[in-house]
């Protein structure tokens, strides 16, 4: 087999290969600030700690994008919220003492926000 041959293979095979693959969809779920003081900040942390780097800050009634994962910081366990249709349960889960939820902020940098604060849809 000539080598142009193997290369025009070799493209194939990737392209092929490539196709087959499934799309991965951005699951970002909606959130709104809330319980928060009209004149307050929900702060934008870089790891889920009060003492971690704030990175940004959003008001009341303002959106966020949270990916879905959430973590208890005390017992240290992570838990997904996307994966259910009732906002009642996902709000009753991120509510709880020491959860934080990790966000896409509006430049696109991750960070975490005490799950309490934010509403999601």
């Amino acid at each position: 087999m000539t080598s142009s041959v193997r290369i025009i293979l070799s493209l194939a095979a990737a392209c092929i290969a490539a196709a087959a693959v499934p799309a991965q969809s951005s699951a970002f779920i909606a959130g709104t600030i809330t319980a928060i003081a009209p004149d307050d900040a929900l702060n934008i942390r870089k790891w889920p700690s009060v003492q971690s780097r704030i990175i940004d800050a959003y008001e009341l009634d303002e959106n966020i994008s949270m990916t879905g994962r959430c973590k208890n910081i005390v017992t240290n366990v992570s838990f997904r919220i996307d994966g259910h249709e009732s906002t009642s349960w996902k709000y009753a889960q991120m509510k709880k003492a020491y959860v934080w939820c990790q966000v896409m902020t509006n430049d696109a940098e991750i960070g975490w926000a005490r799950g309490k604060y934010i509403w999601p849809e």
